[in-house]
């Protein structure tokens, strides 16, 4: 009964906030590192982000702590992002998950962000000689996986420079999930909470990318309501998602056609009221031991989009 309560409140707080603008005080891209609230994974960003109460990959820990709660097997993978125009040179994830028991799990999670290829100018607006921007992040955290209530804890440190100054971060993840049943998930996070240095770079005070999101996520047993001997479901997924420098909240939607873990088709859709909404797809595959997914996000008003990759081998 404590369990469902906490859960309970940390869900209406989470959509409370998330939903709020009095409670919002930072300007519109007045967050530094805002990578870190972009999706890492393939799964999420075919999803469009949607799906904090349903983290089906153990690739999706570093952006969405509840993943923890899922882990059924030790996984080590890799993420990366191939950017479209405009974007960085280089995205890579390392992520590790490791199962404690029959309760609780383990996290490691290790990203770089970097380009060569910034183009500078002076106060005239004349063009000067490009300059890098860099980033490190890393992270560890610690959850419990039981079969209808599960938490999660992470704690991250980030390191950033942009030409010649550096900025570093600390930064604390943590989220609640609750299953009715096998058939629904609610879920809420906070992420991206805690400390981040001043830079002299950009000429104001910056603050971390903190984000809220609450969701909830229904399975439709496909095979069991046709009477169908294959292992069909279809996931359906609505999330609220809120970070520190918007006014409004972002409404993300996502669907997920399950064939058991073999062959996985995602799409997603998300209203945001600060940039462009936008569908996004993606299709997964296991095959014993290994995992592949791919997602792709596009990003019309730069003409293109990034695509996402993500390999991992359980053991």
């Amino acid at each position: 009964m404590l369990k469902k309560t906490l859960l309970l409140s940390f869900l209406m707080c989470a959509v409370a906030f998330s939903a709020s603008g009095s409670y919002w005080n930072t300007a519109l891209g007045g967050v530094t590192l805002d990578h870190l609230s972009m999706p890492a994974s393939p799964r999420g960003a075919a999803l469009s982000g949607a799906g904090v109460a349903d983290p089906t990959r153990v690739s999706e820990v570093t952006r969405n702590p509840l993943a923890i709660t899922r882990m059924r097997s030790a996984e080590f993978g890799l993420n990366q992002i191939v950017f479209g125009d405009a974007g960085a040179d280089d995205f890579v994830s390392l992520y590790y998950g490791l199962p404690l028991g029959e309760s609780y799990a383990l996290s490691l999670g290790l990203e770089y962000l970097g380009t060569n290829d910034i183009e500078g100018r002076d106060e005239n607006g004349e063009r000067t000689a490009s300059y890098g921007m860099y980033s490190w992040v890393a992270q560890a955290g610690f959850g419990n996986r039981g079969k209808a209530f599960g938490w999660s804890l992470t704690a991250r440190f980030a390191y950033q420079t942009i030409d010649d100054e550096s900025n570093i971060a600390i930064l604390a993840d943590g989220g609640v999930i609750y299953r009715v049943m096998q058939y629904i998930s609610f879920g809420a996070t906070i992420t991206n909470f805690g400390y981040v240095t001043d830079s002299e770079y950009s000429g104001a005070h910056e603050t971390a990318p903190l984000a809220l999101q609450a969701g909830i996520t229904g399975i439709v047993p496909v095979a069991r309501i046709f009477n169908l001997e294959s292992l069909w479901e279809v996931h359906l997924s609505a999330d609220i998602y809120r970070r520190a420098d918007m006014d409004d909240p972002e409404w993300r939607f996502g669907t997920e056609i399950a064939y058991q873990e073999f062959l996985l088709f995602r799409m997603g859709y998300a209203l945001r009221p600060h940039t462009e909404d936008g569908f996004s797809a993606g299709i997964g595959f296991a095959f014993g031991m290994v995992v592949f997914d791919y997602g792709y996000s596009p990003r019309p008003a730069l003409g293109s989009g990034n695509h996402y990759l993500g390999l991992g081998v359980r053991f």
